[in-house]
């Protein structure tokens, strides 16, 4: 029925597509809102010093026992708040977030009338955007789809929205935060 891209806009409900005006107004209005993201969310656990998504020694080891316990083959490592696997993805996808926002960057500046780009730079940055984009995208949706796929990560749909883990979830999923969590607790408590 369609033979390119170019036909989106005859797709019912795509017209708007074909106004170059409109679709860079919102892809600028969406950057905006994505960056200020990036911003808050480098800030906020900078503050805090929350660093306990960055890798650790033993994350792609242990990474692979979890994906292999989640299709059924072996047993899951105890884990701290964040699974291994996802500590892995953080630096993945902080990468493909720098490149898209670097590259974004000169897409912006080279409108300017006294920054001159080269047309192999253009097109190589244009490539590198688009690819980051995509990647960018299939991370989310290979990051949602497992949460949505894997039973064992049905609990953790919910704190993707709030920020909070069931109990039970972190006692049986999380066990070396919960038990680092119950020892800082007890201590308080016993004023140590």
């Amino acid at each position: 029925m369609f033979t390119s891209l170019q036909n989106i806009s005859e797709i019912p409900g795509f017209a708007w597509t074909a106004d170059f005006y409109n679709v860079t107004l919102i892809h600028y209005i969406a950057s905006i809102v994505f960056l200020c993201g990036v911003v808050f969310h480098i800030f906020y656990h900078g503050l805090r010093k929350d660093y306990g998504l960055l890798p650790k020694k033993g994350d792609i080891s242990k990474g692979i026992k979890v994906l292999l316990a989640m299709i059924g083959i072996g047993k899951e490592p105890p884990s701290e708040k964040y699974l291994p696997e996802q500590r892995i993805a953080y630096v993945g996808i902080g990468f493909v977030i720098i490149l898209l926002l670097i590259t974004g960057i000169i897409k912006i500046l080279k409108n300017l009338e006294w920054i001159l780009l080269s047309p192999e730079v253009e097109s190589i940055n244009t490539i590198i955007h688009t690819l980051s984009g995509f990647l960018f995208l299939l991370a989310f949706i290979v990051h949602v789809g497992t949460v949505l796929i894997f039973p064992s990560n049905w609990p953790l749909l919910k704190s993707m929205f709030t920020g909070y883990v069931d109990e039970e979830d972190a006692k049986h999923r999380h066990s070396l935060w919960y038990n680092k969590i119950k020892r800082d607790l007890t201590a308080i408590i016993l004023g140590k």
